[in-house]
């Protein structure tokens, strides 16, 4: 028996505890170590995880999942090669290129914008399973108590528009990672 609104539930509840542990750490300026480890790995580990169910649930669709899994995978192992580097050889990080310009000139960047762009795409992602478990309900006992409260149609209305919005977020983030990823590998080739 598969149960997607655990998912939905753990994922969601995963965010907010990651998200209050930063604000934590970040006001209290508490750094370690082995803090940014496990940040840097488990938030990674949970996009691939979520980025592959869901590509699981909507099967048309899978190929953007696999470029998502792939850009994080190729940043992480960038990242971790670049922090392997003496610090003394990275003076060729900070050299401005186009790429690193255009990256840098988005809306991405807005500081009104960047809850959207940091839980824009989560928000995107949850609410594919939520769209997936009401369109897949099979015993329909979802949608007779969603119709107490509210029609079929406002509530497939709302998921849209949700999906359309946060998946601009989505996408913008798939591309400046893009972006800042062919940067680096393009400042790297030109480093001497």
């Amino acid at each position: 028996q598969r149960n997607y609104l655990l998912f939905v539930i753990y994922h969601t509840v995963s965010g907010f505890l990651d998200s209050l542990d930063g604000i934590f750490a970040r006001h209290l300026n508490q750094k370690s170590l082995l803090g940014a480890y496990f940040e840097f790995i488990l938030d990674t580990y949970a996009h691939f995880v979520m980025y592959a169910c869901i590509g699981l649930l909507y099967p048309s669709y899978i190929v953007y999942f696999y470029i998502e899994i792939a850009l994080e995978l190729w940043n992480i192992m960038f990242n971790s090669h670049v922090n392997a580097l003496p610090k003394s050889n990275l003076a060729w990080l900070h050299k401005t290129t186009f790429l690193s310009t255009t990256c840098s000139v988005s809306i991405y960047h807005s500081p009104n914008l960047r809850l959207f762009n940091w839980y824009g795409p989560d928000i995107f992602h949850t609410v594919l399973v939520l769209r997936y478990i009401l369109v897949d309900d099979n015993n329909k006992k979802l949608i007779r108590y969603i119709q107490r409260y509210i029609t079929l149609n406002k509530l497939y209305l709302f998921i849209k528009i949700i999906l359309i919005f946060t998946g601009f977020f989505s996408i913008l983030r798939t591309s400046i990672t893009s972006c800042f990823l062919l940067d680096k590998i393009y400042r790297m080739a030109g480093a001497q």
